[in-house]
Parts: C-alpha cells; structure tokens; sequence
C-alpha cells in the first residue's frame, strides 16, 4: 500500500520587526518628527526654535507632575488631564501672549500627529484656549486734534520740494471721516466710488478680501473732485475716468506707497502741532481709532462701528466703548460744575 506523500513543513522566514505601538512613543521623538515636518515648509529658524521652546518647556512641568524625565515622557503621557495641569502652571509665570502662542504650538503639533496616525482625535480641544489680549485703542488726544491735522493739510507744506495740499487734505479727511486702515485707503481707485452725487459710497475690500461699503460726507466728496482735479492738471496722461486708477498718488504721479502715506500723515501732525497727542506707535492707525471713538460718543451703535471698520468680531469693536467712556469721565472731570460743586463742599465742610 502506497502512502500519500507528506508535504513539507513550511519555511521559516525572518519576520519584519514589530512597529513600535503609538503609545510608546517618547516625546523627544515626537518633536523631532515635527519640526521635521513642517521643515519641509521652510519656516525660519526662529520659527523652529519657537516651536521647540514652546513644546518643551510645557512638556518638561507635565513630566514633573508625572515624575519621569523629559526623555521618558511617551505619547500616552499627554492626555487632556495632563495637559491642562501643565498649561495652568505655564499660564501662571508667562504672558497671555506667551500663553496662546504656545497653545497654537501644541494645537498644530498634536494634529501633526493626527494627521500621521498617532493619534485619534486632537486633546487641545480640551484645554482652556486663553483669549487673544486685544491691543491697546490708540485715540490722539484733544478735542480739536481732527481740525487742526485738515487746517494743516489745506495749507501748502513749506518742506516739500512739490507741495500738494489738495491731495493732502484728500488723504488726511478720508482717514480722518471714514475710519480706514492704511491698506484699504492705498488699494482705494477711480472706481471704488458707487452711488448717486451726494449719496456716494466708498467700496473698500478689507482684511481677508471682505468688502463693504461706507457711506461718504457730500464735504469728502468735494475734497476728492478738488484733488481729482488738481491732479488732472499735474499729470494730464492720468486716465481719472478708467475705474482702476489709483486714487492717492505720490507727487512723483506713482501711486501712494505706505511709507509715503506715513510720512505725509506725520508731517501734517507736526505741521499741527499735534504730534505729541498722537500715541506711541500709531500713526494712520490713531486716525482709526479716533474716528471710531467718536462715532460712538455722536450716537452710533457698536454694531454701526463694526460695519464701518470692517471688524470680524464685536468684541474688536467693544474695546473702542472702554476709550469713549474715559472720555466721557474725562469731560465730566473737567466740567465747570464739578469744580462748583466741589468748591461748594469745601465751603461746608
């Protein structure tokens, strides 16, 4: 009897290493493929030091409350527990500035590691994000601040080898009664102008190419046609009918740059004796910020400044009722009354 052939035991072959698990990834390791990553982007080295300071140093307080070293630190070290103990303790000695850079770091690490599989869902949802400190309002100082700047601005500038009050006037009254950012009057052309005369608006496109528009004093409109016209007779070969024409041009006929625009703006500050009154670190910007003050201390609502100012948030917009408050206590101060009443209480002491 004839037996059926035996097959042969099978061939052992090398088996491929075994992955490391997710989980036992250590920190360092982590970081490394990072800043690897995002290398391929070619951020500065600052950036990449930033990025590494930020990851290590609130990772070295989560390793402490752990009580391992910053190298035994591994992925599943960081849950959201951790992390907000960690985060309370880094808030608690840096700046709220500081602190919601360094959440961004981590917030864009951990969906670095998301997006490569390491993890399922990103734990910086769960921690407390610090809100963005709002910047100081910048207001020039003095009821007659505006009209002094447009009384400088319509007289011919003694230091300019071409002096050019005409545009001039037309630059300082348009930041001065519309509220613009630097960068929204210099895009402004020939036809950012819309509506029927004496109900005229200006189509400005703002942050994040947002447009609105914003309804012009017929006294703006006037200033405009009187530059306008100046400037057809400096520069005949200007084709002021063509709607993308630049509106502000330089005396040279280039348009207007942003460092020409300061300059001239500082200069009729000077010219007005209110430069002093203008605050550190503001130029154009002062203009923004006292168009919006005032606007809300003639009546207009904070949803109306927000419209005008192309504002995303309301909250942006709110930190202009805190300026028009002190303003308000300001004048109250300094009312004739009070230094009566106050007289007056002394007097019965």
């Amino acid at each position: 009897m004839t037996t059926g052939a035996t097959s042969p035991p099978p061939r052992l072959t090398a088996s491929a290493p075994r992955r490391r698990r997710r989980a036992d990834r250590s920190f360092p390791e982590l970081v490394e493929g990072f800043l690897q990553a995002i290398g391929a982007a070619k951020p500065s080295p600052h950036t990449l030091t930033a990025y590494r300071h930020d990851l290590v140093g609130v990772a070295a307080r989560l390793a402490a409350a752990e009580g391992v070293s910053l190298e035994e630190l591994q992925l599943r070290d960081l849950t959201k527990s951790a992390l907000r103990g960690a985060f309370s303790s880094w808030a608690a000695d840096h700046a709220k500035a500081s602190v919601l850079r360094t959440w961004s770091t981590w917030n864009r690490f951990f969906a670095h590691l998301v997006a490569e599989d390491l993890l399922e869902g990103n734990p910086m949802q769960g921690v407390a994000k610090p809100r963005r400190p709002s910047a100081p309002v910048k207001v020039i100082r003095g009821p007659d601040a505006t009209a002094r700047l447009v009384a400088a601005a319509s007289a011919p500038d003694p230091r300019a080898r071409r002096p050019w009050p005409e545009r001039d006037l037309a630059l300082a009254a348009t930041f001065a009664v519309t509220g613009l950012r630097l960068s929204e009057a210099l895009s402004l052309t020939i036809g950012s102008f819309d509506g029927p005369v004496g109900e005229r608006r200006l189509s400005v496109v703002g942050k994040g190419d947002k447009a609105r528009a914003i309804p012009i004093h017929p006294e703006l409109e006037d200033l405009v046609g009187a530059y306008l016209a100046s400037r057809a007779a400096r520069f005949p070969h200007h084709d002021l009918e063509h709607p993308t024409t630049p509106l502000f041009v330089h005396a040279s006929g280039a348009p207007l740059n942003a460092r020409q625009a300061q300059y001239l703006i500082e200069r009729l500050y000077v010219r007005a004796g209110i430069r002093a009154q203008v605050p550190p670190g503001a130029l154009v910007h002062a203009l923004r910020h006292t168009f919006a003050t005032a606007a809300l201390s003639g009546g207009a609502s904070v949803l109306e400044v927000q419209q005008l100012l192309g504002h995303a948030s309301l909250d942006t917009t709110k930190r202009y009722l805190e300026a028009t408050a002190n303003e308000l206590r300001d004048a109250v101060r300094a009312h004739p009354a009070r230094a009566a009443l106050l007289g007056l209480g002394r007097n019965n002491a």
